[in-house]
Parts: structure tokens; sequence; C-alpha cells
């Protein structure tokens, strides 16, 4: 097992849905990953999707970037 592995966070818009978690052990394809949610439809569906560096060795958590939406825009 890696000593870090990369996670992507979800949280969703509607309260009632759990936050997802998908792990991956390159960050470079944690990036790639990460950069599919930066367009406007990601806003229906989560209010954060977060990039986040877990090691396994000491426990800590360090967090990389995230993207937060607004509310989408109804016209």
């Amino acid at each position: 097992m890696p000593g870090t592995t990369y996670m992507l966070q979800f949280t969703h818009r509607d309260p009632g849905d759990i936050p997802e978690t998908i792990e991956y052990i390159a960050l470079a394809d944690a990036w790639k990953a990460f950069r599919l949610f930066a367009e406007p439809d990601s806003s229906e569906i989560y209010t954060r999707v977060e990039l986040i560096a877990h090691s396994w060795e000491d426990g800590t958590e360090a967090h990389i970037a995230s993207m937060t939406f607004a509310e989408p825009y109804s016209f």
C-alpha cells in the first residue's frame, strides 16, 4: 500500500445524500479527475468538491484544492 493516497470528496447539494469519496493512488490521476468537475453542471449536483492527500504513515490529511459551487442559476 502506498504511503499517501489522494481522495476526491464530494458534498452533494441534496442534504439527504451521503458524502461521496473516490480514492486515487497517483496524484496526477486525482488532479485529472478533480478538473473534470470544474464545469457549470457540477453546481446542480454538488456544493463542494475537495482534493485531499491522506498519509497512511501518520494518519494526517492535507487539503490540496477545493471547488465550492454556488446555487445554479435558474432562468
